[in-house]
């Protein structure tokens, strides 16, 4: 999911279009897309979401038209450690 979102964050900096003014990068994807893009069940996804959420590299709200999530990369430097880092290294990775 790393892989995804840093995928995302590289073309929003080269279309010009993110981050916002506190560096922070939004998007509105539903965790069935997620899902796919990653090849992961559903319930990893949650998990996986939620990990990053506790260690502060993003923030996850519900979008108002109801059809996903928005999330907010607080950290998109962060991502480079997930991103590069083995699921043992990783100390919130999910999946043991």
């Amino acid at each position: 999911m790393a892989t995804l979102l840093r995928a995302l964050i590289y073309q929003e900096r080269a279309l010009g279009n993110q981050p916002d003014s506190k560096g922070v990068y939004n998007f509105d994807l539903p965790i069935d897309v997620i899902s796919h893009a990653c090849q992961l069940n559903h319930r990893t996804v949650e998990q996986v979401l939620k990990g990053m959420h506790k260690v502060k590299l993003i923030e996850v709200a519900k979008s108002n038209d109801e059809s996903g999530d928005l999330i907010h990369v607080l950290n998109a430097e962060g991502l480079k450690e997930v991103y590069g880092a083995t699921r043992d290294q990783v100390s919130w990775w999910p999946l043991r």
